[in-house]
């Protein structure tokens, strides 16, 4: 059995921004839309793939999760208001020279209050205003406070939020960039479960057939990702077109098939998915159990 990996491609094809702004005119462009407030079509524009990096802080919430995960820490987020007339002094704070060695240990992540979608997830975390501050441990609970803050207060929060904390109220709405990560090999995601305590999505399909292109436009739908987007992903593939079914760890499965598997041994599997809202069932089916 041969085992492979894709990942999916967000920006595959040079675009507008790319042809008329040189690294010059895009670091001016942002300059001003961020010092207007004009948060959302900088977040438009800049959406590009891996995250945009301003002073070590991500600004987006999906590169600040992947990287989280990847690299096993937690999350820090400051939600800022940049809206004109708006003054705070908590971005100074978080800046200066006696809380960076603080923060070396956290993956910081900046939203900002004029981009909906950025208002919607910190939402899930109970912040409602801004400016606030978000730890995501890496049991997924979290710590927040909101209101401005001096670096003495920051430093407070920092080391009085200890996991566990609240489960957040999961949005499943929030607009999500599509980026499955894609382990090679079971073994491999295996141990990325054990380490980070999640279940596995194993997705098995045949060589030179039409399995993972139809299974690739049911996976990156947004409503089956912001479903699966928490768990280790496994892609095997390389079995015989020809094949009907597949005897696995997991026993005999009729290929293609989806299945989640549990630390605990146990799993669920979807044979034959067809459709959109079978496999978005399907997933909440097996994200309850867990």
């Amino acid at each position: 059995m041969a085992d492979s990996i894709a990942r999916t491609n967000t920006g595959g094809q040079m675009s507008l921004r790319g042809r008329f702004f040189g690294p010059f005119g895009i670091a001016v462009l942002l300059g001003l839309l961020l010092v207007t407030g004009c948060t959302g079509p900088a977040k438009a524009i800049f959406a590009l793939p891996g995250g945009l990096t301003l002073g070590g802080w991500v600004a987006d919430y999906d590169t600040a999760q992947s990287r989280a995960r990847e690299a096993d820490r937690e999350l820090l987020i400051f939600y800022k208001d940049t809206r004109l007339g708006v003054d705070d002094d908590s971005w100074k704070s978080l800046n200066s020279r006696e809380l960076k060695r603080t923060l070396r240990p956290y993956v910081r992540c900046k939203l900002f209050r004029p981009y909906e979608p950025d208002r919607r997830f910190v939402a899930q975390y109970g912040v409602e205003r801004a400016p606030a501050l978000i730890i995501v441990h890496r049991d997924g609970t979290y710590h927040a406070r909101v209101g401005s803050m001096s670096g003495a207060q920051i430093s407070e929060f920092l080391a009085e939020a200890s996991p566990p904390g609240s489960p957040p109220i999961l949005n499943p709405h929030i607009p999500r960039r599509v980026e499955y990560g894609w382990h090679r090999s079971f073994e491999s995601a295996q141990a990325a479960a054990e380490q980070t305590g999640k279940p596995i999505l194993l997705v098995y399909h045949r060589w030179l057939s039409r399995d993972w292109a139809r299974l690739k436009e049911l996976l990156t739908t947004r409503e089956v990702y912001s479903r699966f987007d928490d768990m280790v992903h496994c892609r095997l593939g390389g079995f015989p077109p020809w094949t009907e079914a597949y005897i696995t760890r997991f026993g005999a499965i009729r290929l293609p098939a989806l299945v989640v598997a549990y630390r605990d041994g146990t799993h669920r599997a979807l044979e034959l998915p067809t459709s959109v809202e079978s496999v978005a069932r399907f997933a909440d089916e097996v994200g309850s159990s867990y």
